[in-house]
């Protein structure tokens, strides 16, 4: 060899011993170091299949509370009403954080409005209100709108259908038809009619729109044009 590779060979072998040395002296840091990233791993893919599995599990313990609510096999709404405010608690207990939970609420709050414990009902559907995404927030507040109207608290049911009118997060006929409804049993009309319009106006193929329709006659107005339904092809 020349002295220029046996130079080089020295340089080289002289490094390897240096860093083996290193390697030797942080050998628990470098084992300490290399656990924490298998310790990450593993919980990350370990999170992954039982965040998984907890969706799967609040998602049909939740359809059991739903398939309770309109259980034929059930013969008195009592019954039906009772069995879906256990199960739908399950979920609540069982799975708090989990979206399934306001939606179980929001059985809860029906069911114990059908018992007739209205207080209880109107704090349930208020719990969900305020703790929902846009689209529960939506639900909760048409069937809170809806309890208000038929307890004869006509103006609370209004502000209500008027936030989801302006928010859109629900149904826009459903809500412009009990708005127009509402209204109309309040003897108001003229603040009627705009709603009852806009059901035949807006949304042509409403299943409300023929209900709309009567009570513009009802209330002695004429029943405006509906814009064209769009064709489906």
């Amino acid at each position: 060899m020349t002295r220029h590779e046996l130079k080089a060979q020295d340089e080289i072998t002289t490094k390897l011993q240096s860093f083996t040395e290193i390697a030797m002296t942080r050998k628990k840091e470098i084992i300490l170091v290399a656990g924490i990233v298998v310790v990450i791993i593993l919980a990350y893919v370990g999170w992954g299949v039982y965040s998984t599995r907890r969706n799967t599990n609040a998602q049909n313990q939740l359809a059991i509370a739903i398939t309770a609510y309109s259980d034929p096999a059930l013969t008195t709404d009592k019954d039906r009403y009772e069995k879906t405010i256990v199960e739908a608690q399950k979920t609540v207990d069982q799975y708090g954080s989990h979206p399934a939970a306001l939606i179980a609420k929001y059985y809860i709050g029906l069911s114990q409005e059908g018992l007739g414990d209205t207080a209880k009902a109107t704090q349930t559907l208020q719990e969900v209100i305020n703790q929902g995404d846009a689209t529960t927030k939506g639900v909760a507040q048409f069937a809170l709108a809806g309890i208000y109207q038929k307890h004869g608290d006509r103006q609370k049911a209004v502000e209500l259908l008027k936030q989801l009118n302006d928010s859109g997060g629900y149904s826009g006929s459903a809500v412009a038809y009990e708005l127009g409804k509402v209204l109309e049993a309040d003897k108001q009309p003229d603040q009627a009619k705009p709603y009852y319009e806009k059901v035949v106006k807006d949304f042509a193929d409403s299943p409300f729109r023929p209900d709309a329709e009567a009570g513009l006659r009802r209330m002695g107005f004429t029943v405006p044009t509906p814009a064209p339904i769009p064709n489906p092809s």
